[in-house]
C-alpha cells in the first residue's frame, strides 16, 4: 500500500475531524523517518518507504484505534466539582436569603444569584466546545481588539455606579473590573505568541502588560491592579522557565522577582504624592495598620462575626445582624458571612474545596503537550487563585479591605461570569488535550560512519 492511500485509509477511521490533520502529519513523519533509517541501512527509497508502510499494520485498526485517542474528552470530575461548588454557593445565599429582614433586596440578590449562576455554567460550557488554539498566531490581534473594546467601553459606554466604573452594554452592564480579568488569558497566549524573542524585545510584552494595569488604575481599582501584576508576572515567569525566550533563565527570573518587590510600594508612594490615592482607599490602609481606628468599622466587625462563631452551625441572630452590620456581607464578606452562618468547619471546607478547585486546573494544564494550552490554563487558575486568596486574607484581616470577591460564593453577576468564563477555558484545553498537541520539530536521520 503507497503512503497516501495508507494514511487516507487510517484518517478515514477517526471521526473527529480537527485530530485527522494531526494524525496525519505525525504518522507521515514517524513513517518518514523509518524510511530514512532503512535507507542509511542500505534500502532503495522506495523500497524504505514501502517497508516502513507495511511495518505500521492494518490501517483500519490503527485508524480505529487513533480514533479512540485523538477524541475530544470532558474532565467530568472537574465538571461534578464545578456543579458542587455552584450548589453550594446556591445554598449558601438561599440561607443568607431566609435570614435577612429586607425581604425585597433578598429576593433580588438571590434570585440575581440563581440566574447568574445557571447562565455561568451555560457559558462555561460553550467555552468548553471552542477551540481554545484559535488564539495560536491571532494573540496580538485579539488582545488589540480587546483592549479597543475596554478603552471604547470605558470612555464612551462607561457609567459610574458607586466608586468603580461599569461598561453600560445597552442590555446588561458589564464591571470594569471583572472585564479585565478576561485580559489575562490573553496575555498568555501572548506570551506565546512571542515565542523565540531576546532582551530587546522583552519590552513589548511589559507594554502588553501595562495598558490592562494603567486602566485598572483609572477605576480606580487597587486589587485590580495587584491581581494583574501579580498574574503577569507568574504568567512571564512561567513562559521564562520553559524556555520561550532567548534570555539567561534564572538571571531574569531573579532581576524580575527582584523588581516586583520593590516597584509596588515605589509606585503606591508615588502615585500618594500625586494625590491618586481615594481618601476612603487610604483610610482602610490606616486602620489595617492601627493608625486609624475609627475607620476600622467593617473590619471590626467582621473580626467580631469570625470570633463569635462556633465550631459547626450558626446563630439565626448572627445572621440578622449580618444584613444590619456587616457592609459587604454576601459579596465582599462572604467568607466572614458563611462561618457566621454554618460555622468554622464550612468556612474550611469551603477553602478546601476552591483549594481542590484550583488543584485540578493545574494539574490539568501542566500535563498538556500543547503549551499554547497551557499556559491559558494556568491564566485562568492563576486569576481563580488571586482573587480567592485576597478574599480570604481580607475577611480574616490578614490584608486592608479590597473589594474583591470570592468565586461561586459572592453575588456579582460580571464576577462571576468571568469565573465560568476562566473555567471553561480549562475545560476546553482538556476537551483538545489529545487533538492540539504541539508541533515536534522533525530532525533528519544522520548516516554516521
Amino acid at each position: 500500500m503507497r503512503l497516501e492511500e495508507y494514511l487516507r485509509t487510517v484518517t478515514d477511521q477517526i471521526r473527529c475531524a480537527g485530530a485527522r490533520s494531526m494524525v496525519e502529519e505525525e504518522l507521515r513523519e514517524h513513517i518518514q523517518d523509518q524510511a530514512e533509517a532503512y535507507e542509511v541501512d542500505g534500502m532503495f527509497e522506495e523500497e524504505a518507504l514501502e517497508r516502513a508502510v507495511r511495518e505500521m499494520g492494518d490501517p483500519v485498526e490503527t485508524g480505529v484505534s487513533l480514533d479512540r485517542v485523538h477524541r475530544p474528552h470532558m474532565s467530568w470530575g472537574m465538571l461534578a466539582l464545578v456543579s458542587v461548588l455552584a450548589l453550594t454557593g446556591v445554598v449558601f445565599q438561599a440561607a443568607l436569603s431566609a435570614g435577612g429582614l429586607d425581604a425585597d433586596g433578598a429576593q433580588y440578590w438571590f434570585s440575581g444569584h440563581i440566574r447568574y449562576t445557571l447562565m455561568g455554567m451555560l457559558v462555561m460550557l460553550a467555552v468548553y466546545r471552542l477551540d481554545y488554539s484559535i488564539l495560536a498566531g491571532r494573540a496580538r490581534l485579539a488582545a488589540g481588539a480587546y483592549l479597543v473594546f475596554l478603552l471604547f467601553g470605558w470612555f464612551v459606554l462607561g457609567r459610574n455606579y458607586g466608586s468603580y466604573v461599569w461598561i453600560d452594554l445597552g442590555v446588561t452592564r458589564l464591571s470594569g473590573m471583572a472585564a479585565l480579568y478576561l485580559f489575562i488569558p490573553l496575555y498568555g497566549a501572548l506570551l506565546y505568541d512571542y515565542r523565540g524573542i531576546g532582551y530587546r524585545k522583552l519590552w513589548k510584552l511589559f507594554l502588553w502588560a501595562l495598558a490592562p494595569v494603567w486602566l485598572a488604575f483609572r477605576l480606580p481599582s487597587i486589587v485590580t491592579v495587584v491581581i494583574l501584576a501579580a498574574a503577569f508576572v507568574l504568567l512571564f515567569s512561567i513562559a521564562v522557565w520553559h524556555g520561550w525566550y532567548q534570555v539567561g533563565r534564572k538571571k531574569t527570573l531573579a532581576v524580575l522577582w527582584a523588581g516586583m518587590a520593590v516597584l509596588p510600594p515605589a509606585l503606591f508612594g508615588l502615585r500618594a504624592a500625586m494625590g491618586g490615592i481615594a481618601e476612603y482607599q487610604m483610610a482602610r490602609i490606616m486602620a489595617f495598620l492601627g493608625r486609624a481606628p475609627e475607620a476600622a468599622y467593617t473590619q471590626t466587625m467582621a473580626g467580631n462575626f469570625l470570633s463569635g462563631s462556633a465550631a459547626a452551625g450558626g446563630n439565626p441572630e448572627n445572621v440578622l445582624r449580618l444584613w444590619t452590620s456587616l457592609p459587604g456581607f454576601n459579596s465582599d464578606y462572604a467568607f466572614v458571612s458563611l462561618i457566621t452562618t454554618y460555622g468554622v468547619l464550612a468556612g474550611i471546607l469551603a477553602a478546601a474545596l476552591m483549594a481542590y478547585l484550583l488543584f485540578r486546573i493545574f494539574r490539568i494544564s501542566l500535563r498538556q503537550r500543547n503549551q499554547l494550552g497551557m499556559i491559558l490554563g494556568c491564566a485562568s487558575g492563576i486569576t481563580i487563585f488571586l482573587q480567592t486568596v485576597m478574599h480570604i486574607m481580607v475577611n480574616l484581616n490578614l490584608l486592608p479591605f479590597v473589594s474583591v470577591n470570592m468565586p461561586f460564593f459572592s453575588v456579582g453577576g460580571s464576577q462571576m461570569m468571568v469565573s465560568y468564563i476562566l473555567l471553561g477555558i480549562v475545560l476546553s484545553v482538556y476537551r483538545y488535550k489529545d487533538i492540539r498537541p504541539e508541533k515536534r520539530i522533525r530532525k533528519k536521520v544522520q548516516e554516521t560512519a
